[in-house]
């Protein structure tokens, strides 16, 4: 049976691609190679998600060692969120591109190289704080390198191109073990790990120097990283924190409707991330230490996973409009939990596969939804030091919740490690529906 679909729904779809061409064709050539670059990473990126848990452990450690190891990577984030910002705002958001690319590539190479286990905190630390400078530079650099008119694709293309790169990585992730394995029989486990991520590396390097030649002229000095004076600065421009400076935070302190705000978010947000640490860093270790999965399998179920998510995220905004962004983000949190639960007593790696697609999809898929509606509830003036405040306390919990989670698995303990984190995100569902309540419609 041929599936047609109307002709009313091909031209739009044949109108919107023309747009987007036209589009992208209109992009300056700072953004096309901050494009390539940003693809050539989020392989990279992918590749370390199926792998680097995995190959720690290859090297003898235990599951202990390995949440000590995640949790001085939030510490690196953490400081990231704090530096980061500052470097932006004082020298450009290239600088802090180029900065944070290096040094996230350089802490990934000390964890790489054989022989230097001992500095395995040192390359973790780092490679937090490469990544979450690099997570605060992208938005206002292309805010600033960008036109109004096509600002709206060049995001929507830097997202989308990033999610499809990221599945490429941890399809290559998944596949590449096994493929070295027959290239290179005898190689240890830990070699094969290592070369796996070693071809991540080698895509981030080459990204570099199409970050060298997105830089734009003038970029040492701040006043010169704009396009012209019809741009708002940096830090009014981008949706994510920006900076978390004496001024800023102080302005928050003394509104009391923007702090019981902050007080909110801190707590609904912190149980989640409290229980999601206990046992999320440790997926592929689940699927494929104690599971039986395959590298392979891990990693596609990670494609498949992100997938899905993309289609939840667009479809969920009209139950969204009628039904109220707080019941709609509290209710699917809800149903997540069964899920989660089932995922950590799933009886054979089918189910567990299957539950695992149903619970990514149920948390992931109100995101957008979550961080748009903790935007409405704040002043302009005060959105970025709010974030940046809820981002900072996460990964503060996260620092002692992955710990903790890497010590009960390696203790045998793993299934109430799901059991408690059922109950956190219980909590906070509840919490966030009562707290907001008065919003439900909005």
């Amino acid at each position: 049976m041929t599936i047609r679909f109307p002709v009313e729904a091909r031209s739009r779809l044949r109108e919107t691609a023309q747009t987007y061409a036209r589009e992208v064709r209109s992009f300056s050539p700072v953004s096309q190679n901050f494009l390539i670059a940003s693809s050539l990473g989020g392989i990279n990126a992918g590749v370390s998600s199926v792998l680097l848990n995995l190959y720690i452990l290859s090297l003898g450690n235990a599951e202990g060692y390995l949440g000590r190891l995640l949790s001085l990577g939030s510490l690196g984030a953490a400081t990231g969120a704090l530096v980061g910002a500052q470097i932006a705002d004082r020298w450009s958001s290239w600088v802090a591109l180029m900065l944070g690319t290096v040094v996230a590539g350089s802490g990934l190479l000390i964890v790489l190289v054989p022989g230097l286990d001992l500095f395995l905190p040192v390359g973790t630390f780092l490679g937090g704080l490469g990544a979450v400078t690099v997570y605060l530079a992208v938005p206002p650099f292309l805010a600033s390198h960008s036109e109004p008119s096509n600002r709206p694709y060049l995001f929507g293309i830097a997202g989308a191109s990033y999610v499809v790169s990221t599945a490429i990585g941890s399809i290559l992730g998944g596949f590449l073990p096994a493929i070295l394995r027959d290239a290179f029989p005898g190689t240890s486990q830990p070699g094969i790990y290592r070369l796996s991520l070693a071809f991540g590396i080698a895509c981030s390097a080459i990204g570099v120097p199409f970050i060298w030649r997105a830089r734009p002229n003038g970029s040492g000095s701040r006043g010169n990283d704009d396009m012209g004076s019809d741009h708002e600065p940096e830090s009014r421009m981008a949706g994510i924190p920006i900076a978390l400076d004496k001024v800023s935070w102080a302005s928050v302190i003394r509104d009391p409707i923007v702090r019981r705000t902050l007080a909110r978010f801190v707590l609904t947000d912190g149980l989640i991330r409290l229980g999601g640490n206990l046992i999320v860093p440790f997926f592929s270790v689940y699927f494929v230490r104690e599971l039986g999965a395959s590298e392979a399998w891990f990693g596609t179920l990670r494609v498949v996973e992100r997938s899905i998510e993309v289609i939840a995220m667009l479809a969920i905004a009209p139950v969204a409009a009628r039904f109220g962004p707080v019941a709609t983000i509290a209710l699917s949190q809800l149903a997540s939990v069964p899920m989660l639960l089932g995922l950590g007593f799933a009886p054979n790696l089918g189910v567990a596969s299957g539950i695992f697609l149903i619970r990514g999809t149920l948390m992931e898929m109100t995101v957008p939804l979550r961080d748009n509606f903790m935007m409405d509830r704040l002043p302009p003036g005060s959105r970025a030091t709010v974030s940046a405040a809820v981002l900072l306390f996460g990964y503060a919990i996260a620092f002692f919740s992955v710990r903790v989670g890497g010590q009960m698995v390696q203790s045998g303990h793993r299934d109430y490690t799901y059991m408690i984190a059922g109950a956190l995100y219980t909590i906070s569902a509840v919490l966030f529906f009562r707290l907001f309540r008065d919003h439900s419609r909005e």
